[in-house]
């Protein structure tokens, strides 16, 4: 079971480490019960994908699948007025928040090509 830490404003809501293997939740969540729940049962079902996935795109498909279907079902959804309030931000830093995810992508593909061909090579 994953320890639950509690951030005063991390960048996401909640987020799960799974190197250190602690579900990271916004500690102004804890005024919204319904929404703080919702938001760690998804966290541990990241938590459970690492724990019985080894293979890097196993996991990545599968973190994926989850994460579309909790926007699509709404499970996590916060109103807008309410992120404002844990999460002020401007235009500026979600431009820049935008940016800076779309520039992420190809280094995980990367570095996820990287890891495969060295464990297929053998020489890890």
């Amino acid at each position: 079971m994953p320890r639950i830490h509690y951030h005063p404003c991390p960048q996401a809501l909640g987020e799960y480490n799974h190197v250190t293997d602690t579900i990271i939740l916004h500690a102004g969540l804890k005024r919204y019960r319904e929404l703080h729940d919702a938001i760690r049962r998804h966290e541990r079902e990241h938590a459970r994908i690492f724990r019985e996935h080894s293979g890097w795109l196993k996991r990545l498909a599968l973190n994926v699948k989850l994460d579309y279907k909790a926007r699509l079902t709404g499970a996590t959804r916060v109103p807008r007025e309410l992120l404002q309030e844990l999460s002020p931000s401007t235009l500026k830093d979600d431009v820049y928040q935008a940016l800076y995810i779309l520039t992420y992508i190809p280094i995980l593909v990367a570095e996820g090509l990287y890891y495969s061909l060295k464990r297929l090579l053998g020489s890890e």
